[in-house]
């Protein structure tokens, strides 16, 4: 009986050790250095790689392609980027107008870094829009992802990647 209880130990210990060292993504910091990924020291243009409804679930947003043809570029002196708007709508198959915009806020003292997406349309008299904030994941040099939850229940997520 006590091989049992001790297999069961070592079994359980070997567990919680494989699921920590799953937890990737939780706790992550940034330092004032790592904005020189985003922004590159001047700037930096990144294209909408895909927008997820779940990312866990590889679940593609219905408003995915008309992310996926916008480009952002960072500028070191600014925390608003510059959002150059592609040709697929979100709302309207061709409204009057359209705007977007895209800030990001760090905050020193807890290492974190947040994005205030937002994308709308007007036709006439119509207007809809969707403001998103998304806090950083997952930062490299060619690389962000954003979510709305932590890791592994990401939902809903902007991936970026660096345009060359």
């Amino acid at each position: 009986m006590k091989h049992v209880y001790l297999s069961l130990l070592i079994l359980s210990t070997l567990f919680l050790c494989n699921c920590n060292n799953d937890n990737k993504g939780i706790n992550e910091t940034y330092t004032v250095d790592d904005l020189q990924k985003i922004h590159g020291n001047g700037s930096k243009t990144w294209k909408v790689e895909g927008f997820y409804k779940t990312y866990e679930n590889d679940l593609l947003s219905e408003f995915n392609d008309c992310y996926t043809d916008d480009e952002y570029t960072f500028f070191h002196d600014t925390n608003e980027a510059q959002v150059t708007l592609g040709n697929t709508y979100c709302y309207y198959d061709n409204p009057t107008e359209q705007d977007g915009r895209l800030t990001y806020s760090f905050y020193e003292s807890t290492g974190k870094i947040f994005i205030n997406i937002s994308k709308g349309e007007s036709l006439d008299e119509n207007f809809r829009n969707m403001l998103t904030i998304l806090s950083l994941e997952e930062l490299s040099e060619t690389r962000m992802v954003f979510t709305g939850g932590e890791y592994p229940y990401y939902g809903k997520t902007l991936v970026f990647t660096s345009i060359p």
